[in-house]
């Protein structure tokens, strides 16, 4: 064998090695490119989650606010200051109530465009998505109803392609 030959042999094989460590790095990039995705993924959803939860409990916090002043009483029963402070909790009230909506649209939005997983997100928020879009819950059917000026057409998305069969 000539040195041409050797040489030859040996920048085949350099190249030959290269080419698997090339191969061997591109796999365990891509491995950890996918576990990132996931972490982000398990990220999204823990923030989605959290948003709902912060929106829930202002909406409950302030249903029972109202109940606490109300304590029975009838508008008609109330002084003229009570009814503006009155007022002002229903407007404080519509506002959690719209922002719990606004979580949903959010979350509904992820949902769609694939950024969170879909199987969990819909074992989780099946229920919830059912009462939001049912037009006998009063909570909801100011901002749900009728579906068509309805500002939330993510939850509605979500809520035709869970519940089809039900039309």
């Amino acid at each position: 064998m000539t040195i041409d030959q050797k040489i030859s042999l040996v920048s085949a094989i350099i190249s030959f090695l290269s080419m698997i460590g090339a191969i061997v790095f591109s796999i365990k990039a891509s491995r950890s490119s996918k576990r990132a995705n996931e972490i982000a993924i398990g990220q999204a959803e823990t923030g989605l989650r959290e948003q709902i939860s912060i929106a829930r409990q202002r909406m409950e916090d302030m249903g029972i606010e109202i109940q606490k002043f109300l304590k029975g009483r009838n508008r008609e029963q109330l002084s003229p200051d009570e009814n503006n402070y009155l007022s002002f909790l229903e407007r404080t009230w519509n506002s959690s109530v719209e922002n719990y909506l606004n979580a949903y649209e959010d979350a509904c939005g992820k949902y769609i465009d694939g950024k969170i997983d879909r199987t969990r997100f819909k074992k989780m928020y099946i229920e919830e998505i059912r009462n939001i879009c049912d037009p006998n819950r009063e909570s909801y059917k100011k901002h749900m109803h009728p579906k068509a000026t309805s500002k939330f057409e993510a939850i509605w998305k979500v809520y035709e392609e869970w519940h089809r069969h039900e039309k």
